[in-house]
């Protein structure tokens, strides 16, 4: 059983070419979330918490093998705090960025896809990051160059530890 009084800290990036997001389908093997849908992320490791925007570059570099200077506007958008009953508290720090060409990299975590928002219900998102994922597409379209404040919000799961929702706080 997971040490309920500690933290664990992530990044996922999603990063958008003419309106089309790359998205990872988690591979079979995986023991969280085999072959659900994802953005490109990880666990922040304990010397990087002075700065996120390094450890999620350092996880789209490792599973895409992107550039960070190929990135336009790679922006933290939102964090998201969750209690799943009998785990570690979690925060998940999301970023959106830019490609200026479209690649389809290998990815050692699972496929990479080009996915358009209208194919998103359509996919087996993880349940903490399909609430996200809309409202990504929205603050990229409305704040192209991420200037607004981070938005935070709170992710609910219930005692038997299915996620029931999320309520985002004002900007």
């Amino acid at each position: 059983m997971a040490q309920t009084d500690s933290i664990e800290i992530y990044t996922v990036s999603f990063l958008c070419y003419d309106e089309h997001y790359l998205l990872l389908q988690r591979s079979p093997d995986k023991t969280f979330a085999p072959m659900r849908w994802t953005g490109l992320g990880g666990h922040v490791e304990s010397d990087e918490f002075s700065c996120l925007r390094s450890a999620a570059l350092r996880e789209v570099r490792e599973e895409a093998g992107i550039d960070p200077k190929d990135i336009l506007n790679f922006s933290l958008r939102r964090a998201l705090l969750t209690n799943r009953p009998g785990s570690s508290l979690g925060v998940i720090f999301y970023f959106t960025g830019v490609l200026q060409q479209r690649i389809l990299p290998t990815c050692p975590e699972g496929k990479l896809f080009w996915i358009s928002p209208d194919q998103f219900d359509s996919l087996d998102i993880i349940e903490t990051t399909r609430p996200v994922l809309t409202c990504l597409v929205e603050d990229m379209h409305n704040d192209p160059q991420g200037y607004k404040p981070v938005v935070t919000g709170l992710g609910f799961f219930n005692l038997q530890g299915s996620f029931t929702g999320v309520v985002w706080g004002i900007p």
